[in-house]
């Protein structure tokens, strides 16, 4: 698990957050007609905030096929685990007494 995996829930807060306040900054510099490099700056942060938040989701979808895969061999387990100790008391009932 990479450091990025470890500390993602704080990432997507941290990133959201970086996201919503380059949106209204760079929404004020619009209205207010200053459309420079701090413009430039908030898009570009707005971006990358983006992609970053889709490499998030990627990573939460990933986790959640792995969660299911593993969720349906242990069930599956289960299930052999049980056909296989139901087996041996029928064998142990259809012994004969000794």
């Amino acid at each position: 698990m990479t450091l990025f995996e470890k500390h993602i829930d704080a990432i997507e807060i941290a990133v959201k957050a970086a996201y919503w306040m380059c949106f209204f900054a760079g929404f004020v510099l619009l209205l207010a007609g200053h459309v420079t490099m701090l413009m430039a700056i908030a898009i570009g942060v707005m971006w990358l905030s983006r992609v970053t938040l889709r490499h998030i989701r990627a990573i939460r979808t990933r986790w959640d096929e792995q969660a299911a895969e593993e969720s349906e061999i242990r069930r599956e387990q289960r299930h052999l685990n049980r056909e296989r100790e139901l087996r041996l008391q029928i064998r142990r009932l259809q012994q004969p007494d000794r």
